[in-house]
């Protein structure tokens, strides 16, 4: 047996069905060796980063680790863009890449780089294997971090002349680690007396409370204390469902914003949030000086990072709270006889304020949905195609099973307030921030779910950084649905410019962030990599192009032209 056999023989033990990549020299012992392992199936991109993505998204919507294989310096250079998303969100990954034979590294030869600390910011453990004989170890113990919470990418780098080398050794059984640390009783008493002794209540849901099956338990918990909830900004999955009365929408990444949803709560419960900064400086603090903030989580770094927390617990988030909704279970069923002495009527008190607190809320709530209403008439008719106006006509023949992939940026305020989510572990959204994701991360997805009808709603900005990735989803015949939202430029930047209000604000000169002269046909690109594309420009062809897309049973494309002007908008 040789090295290669033993890492292709631990990725059959570990159940890997697929191997995303795009080859070169350094990878030739691999390939090689997968002639011999035809259960395992070897998925082409045409970039590292679209392979990158597609295991991402394969990890996201299977629920396992996902495996990807580079080529050396470059092609880990060309991947970091979505291993570095993945990091953000917390994908559980096994990077591996080629390495010149190691006898070869003194001369320099060309590719040649240090794998190990090029990727090491962007993973829990980074690796170049030195021996065979170490290969059962570090592939158990990636396989092993990969997928332990807090989850996240590995890397392995696996050089030609260990690959190649004859060996005896076999792998390693994978160690799976319990995670289902507890907190004490006395912790979730006091955090839900705070919770439900609260004027103003609001939760934060972050991703690892979809990463840890904790939605149900967290909704649950929301519905007792009757509290605001908003889901974590750059959020990477599905928390909270959209259609929940409690549910006011996907935070955005500004300070200002943070600070309006949080002004005038005295309590806030962070759950799992590791979108804790704004994306630009913000000087002034988001929460009060008198708010107390609950924080859950499964990992320290994140307890207390960018702000005091009163009440910080390391914990299994569906176990936690869990534990939280018993206590105040048992506290809001407390009779007067039942309590302590000096406490007579508290329970009934507490009950009465949660739920003038449930009363209130519908109202905001009834508010807000007649404002989207508004903003999305206000705009029905306009040509070019609003962007509310395409996501809602998609929210109309949205299968009920559809998995959704989103890489909208500018137009994700639309595709998180219209589209009707309401089912766990169906989202995934772009984290990190680095452009490039949401295609790949689709074509992944669709391969975890193949009785599923995977719909991505992608910016025209993000889908040209690697637009050649339609090609895979092409050959493999993944049946994605790709509604490109084409507003011709860098909205987001725009948007940024137009709030600096500095002199291109003023003048209207917007300097590298028009995709224009010439325009890209998206359409045109899809068919030239063999996917059907279809270009949308009429808002009254919108609905039946949207139809036709999603009864095809293979790739299609929707170049979807939407108005390209700031508009502002309530979420």
């Amino acid at each position: 047996m040789r090295g290669r056999d033993v890492v292709l023989e631990a990725f059959r033990k570990y159940n890997v069905r697929y191997i995303f990549g795009n080859p070169g020299t350094t990878e030739l012992p691999m390939m090689d060796g997968l002639v011999n392992y035809p259960d395992i199936e070897y998925v082409l991109g045409l970039h590292e980063d679209t392979a990158v993505g597609m295991a991402a998204g394969y990890a996201q919507a299977a629920g396992t680790v996902g495996v990807v294989n580079l080529h050396i310096t470059p092609g880990l250079a060309h991947g970091l863009g979505n291993i570095y998303d993945a990091y953000r969100a917390g994908v559980p990954l096994v990077v591996t890449a080629g390495q010149h034979d190691s006898r070869l590294a003194i001369q320099e030869p060309a590719l040649a780089g240090d794998l190990v600390n090029m990727v090491k910011p962007f993973t829990k453990w980074s690796y170049e294997v030195h021996q065979a004989e170490e290969l059962p170890i570090a592939l158990q113990r990636a396989f092993k971090l990969a997928q332990t919470a807090p989850t996240g990418p590995v890397f392995l780098s696996l050089p030609n002349n260990v690959m190649m080398q004859e060996t005896n050794v076999s792998p390693l059984d994978l160690t799976h680690i319990e995670q289902t640390s507890e907190i004490s009783q006395s912790v979730a008493d006091k955090a839900a007396k705070w919770l439900m002794e609260a004027q103003n209540c609001v939760v934060i849901v972050g991703d690892r409370v979809g990463q840890t099956d904790a939605v149900s338990e967290t909704v649950e918990l929301c519905e007792q204390i009757a509290a605001k909830v908003y889901g974590e900004h750059q959020s990477s999955g599905f928390n909270f469902p959209y259609t929940h009365p409690l549910f006011f929408g996907r935070g955005l990444p500004n300070g200002p914003y943070l600070k309006e949803i949080l002004s005038g709560a005295d309590v806030v419960l962070l759950l799992g949030v590791t979108s804790q900064a704004p994306l630009l400086y913000f000087a002034e603090p988001v929460f009060g000086d008198e708010t107390k903030v609950i924080q859950v989580d499964v990992s320290e770094w994140e307890l207390g990072k960018n702000a005091h927390a009163h009440c910080a617990i390391l914990a299994d988030l569906k176990a936690a709270v869990k534990a939280i909704g018993e206590s105040v279970r048992r506290q809001l069923s407390l009779s007067d006889s039942q309590q302590e002495t000096g406490s007579s009527g508290q329970a009934d008190a507490l009950r009465r304020r949660i739920e003038q607190r449930r009363t209130d809320l519908a109202g905001l709530q009834e508010k807000r949905q007649k404002e989207l209403q508004d903003a999305l008439t206000a705009d029905w008719e306009s040509q070019p195609i609003s962007p509310a106006r395409v996501v809602a006509e998609l929210a109309q023949v949205l299968p009920k099973d559809a998995f959704v992939v989103d890489e909208s940026v500018t137009s994700g305020r639309y595709v998180h307030s219209y589209l009707p989510m309401s089912r766990p572990n169906s989202l995934i959204s772009l984290k990190g921030g680095g452009l490039g994701y949401g295609i790949a991360a689709a074509m992944g997805a669709q391969l975890a779910r193949p009785n599923e009808r995977v719909v991505a709603t992608i910016g025209d900005g993000s889908a040209l950084y690697y637009i050649q990735s339609l090609w895979t989803a092409a050959k493999y015949n993944l049946p994605v649905v790709y509604v490109i939202l084409n507003n011709q430029s860098y909205m987001i930047l725009k948007g940024g410019l137009q709030r600096m209000n500095g002199p291109a604000a003023q003048k209207g000169i917007f300097p590298g962030m028009d995709i224009v002269g010439p325009s890209v046909d998206f359409a045109a690109c899809a068919r030239s990599f063999g996917v059907e594309g279809i270009r949308v420009e009429d808002p009254d062809e919108l609905q039946a192009a949207l139809q036709k897309a999603l009864a095809a049973n293979r790739p299609v494309l929707l170049d979807v032209v939407i108005d390209g002007t700031i508009k502002p908008f309530l979420q």
